[in-house]
């Protein structure tokens, strides 16, 4: 082991971009997700790009990368820059359950602003409050482009070049495209809940802000070649959404939903059918250790909130984009004493680094090293941290990571937040956070019952023990 590794606080690895060669298939266990508890719905992140464009409704990867640089993309890329560093999805979909809606739409409530200036410091909500009007924005725009002309949707790209070079000024321009461009899913399948939709659009998002954040984006986007890509096939899929069979005839039909475009010769995943999900296991946490934990469950909301209505056949091309400034940014509350759990959790570590942690574990086992609990009380207040390196040494410090050989690799924050009323459990994903806004959330009185899951990996990982 290497004890100079362990003498200086490190923030957790990097993490990375899996591109079209990872073979990361579905799980067959995986469902459509519950409006009740959004942190339910599919999770995309450091997933493949093949299962990511299977779920998105894609049939081919290149479809996806033509999809990320459309007008709707870059127009939503550049509104969501000022939270780029945090995309609360699960707040941000509770906002848009609970949100009235009209015939075509959810509202965009008079008290949602957009931010022009950078979001850290700010409260959660005000941030989700963005990333909704965004995603709702995004939707729109996505049926839009399917019904528009092609030279409309030229003339909007161009438009939206601009912004877009103007936001993110360090990166490629991006490349001209042909249009029709094919979208995502933008209505709901059978068996699906119609916030399905809006998650689909916020993947497809945070698919192009992470490959922004890496070098993926400017290599990618270097040549023509993002316009061949990889067959999405069946084993890509999420399992929910997969074919019944080869040849077998389509059992239901898709359900339209708020803002599904008329029937057009644009390509589109609308179209698209599945089987219906026959669930094999209870939703949300259950394979989590953390479920046994008594984290705390939402409550349902009203079958009203979760009515889906047809949408308006009428669609008329227009530039959705709301601009409104919050002038006075909200207070944080202050802060209040409470306790925070830590959870060593197996799920969250990847399988290749299993086996060095097992042999991590044997070593220590026969040295007679002590074995720390994996359920812990974090013994001081991250709150009173002023350094994010401080609170991963207390992580390592109490489940003893000298000793045993091993580091912190993955970590979330889990918790429950009655900011709208109804209880929801939010998971957060450390790395996309900025340290004063996940400080903000653990002071924030609207939330309770934290539980930190972390995933460690062992430093010494080689086969050979001697």
């Amino acid at each position: 082991m290497d004890e100079h590794s362990l003498s200086l606080p490190q923030p957790p690895p990097a993490k990375r971009i899996r591109l079209d060669d990872d073979n990361t298939l579905a799980d067959e266990d995986e469902g459509p997700g519950d409006a009740a508890r959004p942190e339910t719905f599919f999770d995309c992140y450091n997933m493949g790009d093949r299962k990511t464009a299977g779920y998105l409704g894609f049939s081919n990867t290149s479809e996806l990368h033509v999809c990320s640089v459309s007008w709707p993309l870059l127009r939503a890329t550049a509104a969501i820059h000022p939270i780029a560093h945090k995309l609360n999805k699960e707040l941000a979909l509770g906002l848009i359950r609970d949100a009235p809606r009209s015939a075509t739409s959810a509202v965009i409530l008079k008290s949602w602003s957009l931010l022009d200036s950078d979001g850290k410091g700010l409260s959660n909500l005000r941030k989700a409050e963005h990333l909704a009007i965004v995603l709702i924005n995004l939707k729109s725009d996505l049926a839009r482009m399917v019904a528009a002309s092609d030279n409309t949707n030229q003339l909007q790209h161009a438009h939206d070049c601009q912004k877009f070079r103007t936001v993110y000024p360090s990166h490629l321009c991006p490349p001209q495209i042909s249009y029709p461009v094919k979208s995502p899913l933008l209505a709901p399948s059978d068996g699906e809940d119609f916030l399905e939709s809006y998650n689909r659009c916020f993947s497809l998002l945070r698919h192009m802000r992470n490959i922004l954040k890496s070098s993926v984006y400017d290599t990618r986007y270097n040549t023509d070649k993002f316009k061949s890509g990889q067959y999405v096939d069946e084993k890509h899929k999420p399992a929910w959404m997969r074919a019944q069979g080869s040849g077998a005839p389509p059992i239901t039909q898709p359900q339209h939903g708020l803002d599904s475009p008329p029937q057009s010769r644009r390509p589109s995943a609308v179209n698209e059918t599945h089987k219906p999900w026959i669930p094999t296991r209870p939703r949300g946490l259950s394979k989590s250790p953390t479920s046994q934990y008594a984290l705390g469950s939402a409550s349902q909301p009203s079958p009203a909130a979760v009515k889906e209505r047809e949408p308006s056949a009428n669609y008329q091309f227009s530039f959705s984009a709301i601009h409104s400034i919050e002038i006075n940014p909200s207070c944080e509350p202050p802060p209040i004493s409470r306790s925070f759990a830590i959870l060593w959790d197996h799920t969250i570590e990847p399988d290749y680094l299993k086996p060095g942690l097992k042999r991590a574990m044997d070593r220590a086992k026969a040295t007679g090293a002590h074995l720390p609990s994996k359920l812990q009380k974090l013994k001081k207040d991250p709150c009173d941290m002023n350094r994010e390196t401080l609170f991963y040494e207390q992580i390592r410090a109490q489940f003893e990571c000298r000793a045993l050989g091993i580091d912190l690799g993955k970590l979330l924050l889990q918790y429950n937040s009655s900011t709208f009323g109804e209880s929801i459990l939010v998971t957060q994903n450390l790395e996309d956070e900025a340290w004063s806004d996940t400080q903000a959330a653990l002071a924030d009185s609207d939330n309770d019952k934290f539980v930190f899951r972390v995933g460690f990996f062992a430093l010494n990982n080689d086969d050979d023990d001697g």
